[in-house]
């Protein structure tokens, strides 16, 4: 199958975004990608270091036009798209963080993302409740898709949790742009791939946004960490079109069963509240 990870600068309105977005999730269903992801939030301005409650004027319901546009796409290109909102919640004064999975037009996936930095100018406990739920897995005829965001490729733990519920490609929407953790970003990426045995997929943005410069680095890393295809630092909107063999998932974890070594019964430990 082929997939599709959608790079992007935020750098307008709303509207004149996902209409950029919806461009770029046409030229990569055209070229036969099966299933498209878009960046983290990827229509409204990222948190900047300094708490502002301005921010949440960008927040809007689980079924607005940031959501919209990816279900009605999705159903008539008859494909996945996992795009990513700022959620205002049901209950007043509550906001997630949150990635919806669709196909083929239907809301088969709700994930509110769980681990929220605040550090390293990235303030999101300020804004996001985060979600009580782990990474849920979406099956199709094609391969089976999981969801992590951003901050949370920095723990294992999640991308395990998709492995073993059957996950076979982990979709990851970002908003990177510490360029300390430039090389970090994509060797964890990677490491996700190889002890998981599962493709990758990530969206970062890219661009210059207040005082942060998003790097793009948006790409598709196969189950030995190799990179498939990644976008190129041209600062523009690009989309990253790569075919996969979900077959190889397989065969990686027969291979390297690190999913059947395991143990545990030795763990238990890490899972304890301090």
């Amino acid at each position: 199958m082929k997939v599709a990870a959608v790079q992007l600068r935020v750098d307008a309105p709303r509207t004149e975004i996902i209409d950029r977005a919806a461009e770029q999730i046409r030229v990569a269903a055209k070229q036969g990608a099966q299933m498209v992801l878009l960046p983290e939030l990827y229509s409204a301005p990222f948190v900047q270091p300094e708490p502002d409650l301005g921010f949440f004027e960008h927040a809007e319901s689980a079924d607005g036009p940031s959501a919209l546009m990816p279900q009605q796409l999705s159903q008539e290109l008859g494909i996945v798209i996992v795009g990513s909102i700022f959620e205002k919640g049901t209950v007043p004064g509550t906001y997630f963080n949150t990635a919806q999975t669709f196909v083929g037009g239907e809301l088969r996936s709700t994930y509110r993302k769980s681990h929220l930095p605040f550090s390293n100018g990235f303030p999101e406990k300020f804004y996001f409740r985060p979600g009580s739920e782990p990474p849920e897995i979406v099956s199709t005829e094609g391969a089976t898709f999981g969801t992590i965001i951003c901050y949370e490729r920095h723990f294992p733990e999640l991308g395990r949790l998709v492995a073993l519920a059957g996950g076979q490609i982990m979709c990851v929407p970002v908003a990177s742009a510490s360029a300390p953790m430039r090389e970090v970003f994509q060797l964890e990426l990677r490491a996700q791939a190889v002890f998981n045995g599962m493709f990758v997929v990530c969206a970062n943005r890219i661009g210059t946004e207040g005082v942060k410069d998003y790097f793009g680095l948006s790409a598709i890393y196969d189950p030995n960490g190799s990179i498939v295809a990644q976008a190129q630092d041209h600062g523009n909107d690009e989309v990253v079109v790569a075919e996969i063999d979900i077959a190889e998932v397989e065969r990686t974890r027969e291979r390297r069963p690190f999913l059947r070594d395991r143990r545990p019964e030795l763990y238990s430990t890490i899972c304890k509240q301090n």
